[in-house]
């Protein structure tokens, strides 16, 4: 007698159809883009100089954008709160699962990682994570609003300031909201689950989330933790600004510093939206759209589309090695991560 195969877990299913439909949104944005950018351009040529001149500024980049979280962080407290440096190795390797996984679901790998190195909850130090998502929301409108003041766009430009606005509304509204559950924890976890009683284990989880969301917030009231974690934020954007003002010069292209800034804050904008894998599509989305409002489009669909190529592989490059050294390095349980967002606890830790 036959045995009938086993089905497939319900969890491991759930990925499979997250991961088919990321990539065919990727491959609906690669084929979109075709127009308007090369994603693999047939003219790659250029200075390796330039290429190692961008890598080089790529490690300041990384490691402000990774250690700054430590600001956050110590108002927490904690007996085994980690230091500045196995923090930062910490969100090198969190960033890392951030570009790899689709739909931004690797957001939950730094507050893992970090309750397996100490003795902090991981909703409560998702906490310190959304309002880092916030406060770089804020900052990268506030870099477009400045860097448009000074550039001199050739294209329409009501459409990006429409969006920077929204955007900047939209993470305005949450720092609100978090300020909100910080300050009345009980009533908005209540609420959430009202709205989510249709799913007892989904309204177990955003209670459990809130309240540690709340938690994490409530300790920042700290003026020098906002203050040092906002200008080493600034000095995050603009080094990643100059790196690409850097590259754009040694593909030829005629940005000024003020339009590479415009242009990373359009590219980002572009990567709030859900993409694929390694935001494949998404990110050169962005990259064009900002290219196309201060360059004409032959420029940018020849030296424009080797920029892009060199700045996505070589930022996408540097995070997987830098992460996957930093998560070898601490001995990371890497499968924690993916099993966070398939529904299971924001407090449970592999020993």
């Amino acid at each position: 007698m036959q045995v009938p195969p086993k089905p497939e877990p319900p969890a491991r299913r759930g990925v499979a159809i997250k991961l088919g439909l990321s990539l065919l949104l990727a491959a609906a944005f690669v084929l979109a883009l075709r127009p308007y950018l090369d994603t693999i351009p047939s003219d790659l040529s250029i200075s390796p100089a330039v290429i190692a001149l961008y890598l080089a500024s790529l490690l300041p980049y990384h490691l402000l954008r990774a250690g700054r979280w430590r600001m956050l962080l110590a108002p927490l407290g904690g007996e085994r709160l980690p230091g500045l440096a196995e923090v930062t190795r910490i969100g090198l390797a969190g960033y890392m699962w951030i570009a790899l996984m689709p739909f931004r679901l690797g957001e939950f790998a730094r507050p893992v990682f970090l309750a397996q190195r100490s003795d902090l909850k991981v909703s409560t130090s998702l906490g310190t994570v959304a309002i880092e998502r916030a406060v770089d929301g804020v900052l990268v409108c506030a870099l477009f609003f400045i860097a448009m003041a000074f550039a001199e766009p050739q294209g329409d430009t009501q459409t990006f300031y429409i969006a920077s606005m929204a955007v900047m509304a939209a993470f305005s509204g949450a720092l609100l909201g978090m300020l909100a559950a910080a300050r009345w924890p009980g009533p908005i976890a209540a609420m959430a689950r009202w709205v989510l009683q249709w799913s007892p284990k989904f309204a177990d989880w955003a209670e459990q989330t809130i309240r540690g969301v709340a938690e994490g917030f409530r300790a920042l009231p700290n003026p020098a933790a906002i203050t040092g974690f906002v200008i080493v934020s600034i000095a995050y954007w603009l080094a990643n600004a100059a790196g690409m003002w850097i590259l754009a010069q040694g593909c030829g292209l005629a940005l000024t510093p003020f339009e590479a800034i415009a242009t990373l804050a359009i590219m980002n904008l572009a990567l709030l939206i859900p993409g694929g894998p390694a935001q494949l599509g998404v990110f050169q989305t962005g990259v064009a759209a900002g290219l196309h409002l201060f360059l004409d489009s032959d420029s940018v669909l020849t030296a424009g589309s080797t920029f892009a190529f060199y700045l996505y592989v070589c930022q996408l490059s540097t995070i997987v090695l830098l992460g996957l050294g930093s998560q070898w390095s601490l001995r990371l349980d890497w499968r924690a991560a993916l099993r966070m967002p398939r529904g299971e606890s924001p407090d449970s830790r592999s020993e």
